[in-house]
């Protein structure tokens, strides 16, 4: 007797990702999509960020799809304050520490075969447009992050005594509008940090016992110093979250990787 042990499946068809010991198709083409934003952009260029990470179930694999990162810098040679108000004139905000960290692991795990990612289309990013994302993310960035770190409003409320704050809009007037929220405990010395023991707040809490550059799951932190903001860089020689940046700095390869939130999500 002859049974039917096995099927045939293109390539095209699927992409084959890994969790624990199991192995999960995923479509290349998110069905039914409706990802609306309050401005234009070109979603082949943007990526959904899973803040929350991939869910996997016994049969099936779920993602919030509510906001996509650009994967390309925008509005280099403006400073920590002018790059947020051009963001946010087109629509768009900067991207906090939380999302463009999930976004950053998110596209390494995906090249090592353990996660995915799509554009803000639905279609799923692999082979070379995967790879040269990744190469761009690990080796070739130099960004501001939407964190600032003022002094605490309410005393001993926050890490360091410090607040963490965002710019989430414009005003009426053309003014910045902001969130406030005391700074969670993270590293408090500039150091490898373990990018899987991040806080809510997208910062490591706990030393990496690598002490290289690993793409993914080790990177150098600096430490939140009163009154700089947070940045990315990422260059041949490793990648750092720094959080002791000058906001008037301006240079032709620094910029920002903009967000669009879906037209149904809250700031």
């Amino acid at each position: 007797m002859v049974y039917t042990v096995g099927r045939g499946v293109k390539q095209s068809e699927y992409a084959i990702i890994k969790s624990g010991n199991r192995d999960y198709f995923m479509d290349r083409h998110v069905k039914d999509l409706n990802f609306e934003t309050n401005t234009r952009i070109n979603p082949s260029r943007y990526a959904f960020v899973f803040s929350g990470g991939l869910s996997f179930g016994h049969s099936h694999v779920s993602a919030k799809c509510d906001l996509a990162i650009s994967m390309q810098q925008h509005f280099n040679r403006s400073d920590f304050n002018q790059a947020n108000v051009k963001a946010l004139k087109q629509g768009l905000v900067v991207s906090i520490p939380l999302e463009f960290m999930a976004n950053y692991i998110n596209v390494n795990e995906a090249l090592q075969g353990r996660s995915v990612v799509y554009d803000a289309s639905g279609n799923l990013v692999a082979g070379r447009k995967l790879e040269g994302y990744a190469d761009k993310l690990n080796h070739d960035s130099w960004v501001y992050l939407n964190a600032q770190f003022p002094k605490e409003q309410e005393k001993d409320a926050g890490f360091l005594g410090l607040d963490l704050v965002a710019i989430t809009g414009l005003d009426k007037e053309g003014k910045l509008v902001i969130k406030r929220i005391p700074l969670e405990t993270c590293l408090e010395e500039d150091c490898w940090a373990d990018l899987e023991s991040l806080n809510s707040q997208g910062f490591p809490t706990k030393k990496s016992p690598i002490k290289i550059y690993e793409p993914g799951k080790s990177i150098y932190f600096l430490y939140p110093r009163e009154n700089f903001v947070a940045g990315f860089n990422a260059g041949s020689d490793g990648a750092g979250l720094n959080c002791g940046r000058y906001p008037q700095y301006s240079n032709s390869t620094l910029g920002v990787f903009p967000v669009a939130r879906s037209a149904t999500q809250k700031s």
